[in-house]
């Protein structure tokens, strides 16, 4: 006898389905049996193409959607880690800064330093403004300025929202009252191209404001220059240190 025909007697004698028989049908109604499904592997978010939004509101800069709060001692350690894991989209290249009117002008002078400091070359700040001035500026970071020659002019937003107009190696500060919703920049205006007028070798105007004013006042302080007849500033610079009118101004380290 051969191997199959044993086999099919051994089943046979089991109760099962001989060899000549057909297989039993499948139960339609029976659940498949179970597998054991191997959970997806974490894989890790993709990383951004393009360069991550910078803005600063009214509690300070965003780096993507990392918030960063300046008041804080670790602040501005903060800020910096957060830069530098973004280097390579603003190194050598221009960066595009959102600012709120109401943004304190320190966190926007201390972001616009610190991308600098990783190798921006140029900040376009975008701010809403007055209809006749333009929306957004290029500012230089203090560290990629040229270095100013000492009749550059200085403009400054006052505690009493006045402006204040001097050079910058210090001098008399030719001051202008506030206007209705802030200082008269048609009044301003003209001192500031009566300065740059007598310092010919220079293209550079400087910007400040006291802690207590909101950036949008220095933001329309500086647009209200390209709105000048005969004035071209090419480099726009905003000090981080605040001046004192009159006096010489000094440059962040």
């Amino acid at each position: 006898m051969t191997r199959t025909a044993l086999a099919c007697l051994a089943l046979a004698s089991l109760g099962s389905w001989g060899c000549d028989d057909p297989p039993p049908k499948k139960n339609p109604f029976e659940p498949p049996p179970k597998q054991t499904v191997e959970p997806p592997k974490d894989a890790a978010p993709p990383k951004p193409s393009g360069p991550p939004e910078l803005a600063i509101d009214d509690l300070g800069p965003k780096v993507g959607f990392s918030r960063v709060l300046l008041d804080k001692p670790e602040g501005r350690d903060k800020l910096k880690e957060e830069l530098n894991q973004v280097k390579e989209h603003f190194a050598g290249k221009e960066a595009t800064l959102s600012v709120i009117r109401k943004a304190k002008i320190s966190s926007v002078a201390i972001m616009m330093n610190e991308l600098g400091r990783i190798g921006t070359t140029k900040v376009i700040i975008k701010t809403e403004t007055r209809k006749d001035f333009p929306g957004e500026l290029a500012f230089v970071p203090e560290a990629k300025a040229p270095t100013p020659e000492p009749c550059a002019v200085v403009g400054m937003i006052l505690g009493d929202r006045s402006a204040a107009i001097w050079k910058f190696a210090g001098g008399t500060a030719i001051k202008k009252a506030k206007g209705l919703a802030g200082p008269d920049l048609s009044m301003t205006g003209e001192t500031i191209e009566r300065f740059a007028k007598g310092c010919k070798g220079s293209n550079m105007f400087f910007v400040s404001a006291d802690e207590s004013v909101e950036w949008g006042l220095a933001y329309d302080l500086t647009a209200s220059t390209r709105s000048l007849a005969d004035v071209k500033f090419d480099n726009l610079v905003l000090l981080e240190k605040t001046p004192t009118a009159g006096r010489k101004v000094e440059l962040a380290k």
